[in-house]
């Protein structure tokens, strides 16, 4: 046998011994490299079955070829090697000091790549950017028709939400465009724009402050421009793993510009502002948005504005949706001739992102 030969079959026949090994409660034994653990799951990266999940209840001895970073829940981390069993965990570390501490101390284990991966995160849990955690959608909808009938729609919907500590920032977009020339006068039947920014910072785990910038546009309500400025407090009335609901209430100042055949016509106001938003995901496929929002005008008794807002998604691919919403617009007082209510029923796919889980 030559040279090159030997010492081939001398590192195969050596590998498998630098491998970390799991025994579990009905004595079987697995080989591989131990990833990361916490406090209910190991996982195990093997040469025959890639990353394997093990509950840590199901085992009774862990020993480790590779130095781990050992995470203790009263001293902090350790890198060491790990043989550990269901009464005692020896951490030996690379300068040949040995650490003996009971297993329910370790809160963790992972490897170098792990370790690095898990410390990135923190930092950005910590000390986020303004780039991090956003988490939202941008949808389009399209709607054509010829032979007697000749129309056309368009719809364009986005949001984007970032929470990060104690801040919530959510941004909100909606626009619709529709024409038609199956009959005169030819040209569009809708044309609505609107958007708003809004801020809202956590004061405890139930009670926040919110702060909020709105606009919209609506041609054939002879809409120019309405701008919204507001603010309040809110309620974190539930949240769980499948969805939330919160509640606020507070105050506005609206400004609306529209155009009347006598020239604009500026109507300014106070309101009061009260609202709750429900997101629930029933099934593991669908996501149901729900948003309810009713204005009572302090300047003039008895007018009032609600907006309602809701979606239901499926997806398709990670990042695709399939996406059917309805929006209202109610205005108590509207232009002379002009209908009060103003309904979109949309369906159309959506592109989603999602910063917030790695």
């Amino acid at each position: 046998m030559s040279r090159q030969s030997f010492l081939f079959l001398l590192v195969v026949a050596v590998l498998p011994a630098f491998a970390d090994r799991i025994t579990l409660k009905n004595g079987d034994r697995l080989t591989g490299t131990i990833v990361t653990t916490d406090e209910k799951t190991l996982t195990l990266k093997t040469d025959f079955a890639g990353e394997v999940k093990i509950d840590r209840a199901a085992i009774t001895a862990i020993e480790s070829d590779q130095v781990l970073s050992v995470t203790l829940k009263d001293q902090g981390k350790v890198e060491a090697k790990v043989q550990a069993t269901t009464e005692t965990a020896i951490l030996r570390k690379p300068d040949g000091a040995v650490l003996s501490v009971k297993p329910d101390t370790v809160a963790a284990l992972r490897n170098e790549a792990s370790q690095r991966a898990w410390e990135r995160e923190q930092e950005r849990l910590l000390h986020p950017r303004l780039t991090d955690f956003w988490s939202g959608f941008v949808s389009l909808g399209i709607a054509s028709a010829s032979g007697n009938s000749m129309t056309t729609s368009i719809s364009t919907a986005a949001a984007a939400t970032r929470a990060a500590g104690r801040n919530k920032i959510a941004l909100n977009f909606a626009q619709l465009y529709a024409t038609q020339s199956t009959t005169l006068p030819y040209g569009a039947t809708a044309n609505r724009i609107s958007g708003s920014f809004r801020i809202d910072r956590d004061v405890n785990h139930r009670l926040f402050a919110y702060g909020i910038n709105a606009y919209d546009y609506d041609r054939f309500l002879d809409l120019d421009l309405r701008a919204v400025l507001g603010g309040g407090f809110g309620y974190h009335a539930w949240k769980n793993p499948k969805g939330y609901l919160d509640l606020s209430g507070g105050g506005n100042w609206n400004r609306e510009k529209f155009s009347t055949p006598d020239g604009d016509l500026i109507r300014k106001s106070g309101e009061v502002a009260f609202g709750q938003e429900l997101g629930y995901q029933p099934l593991s496929r669908l996501k149901l948005f729900e948003r309810l929002s009713i204005f009572p005008n302090l300047s003039e008794s008895g007018e009032y504005r609600l907006n309602f807002d809701s979606t239901a998604s499926v997806p398709v691919l990670n990042w695709l949706e399939w996406n059917l919403g309805f929006n209202s617009r109610y205005l108590s007082n509207p232009l002379a001739g002009k209908r009060k209510n103003d309904t979109i029923l949309t369906m159309g796919i959506r592109v989603s992102f999602d910063q917030t889980k790695r």
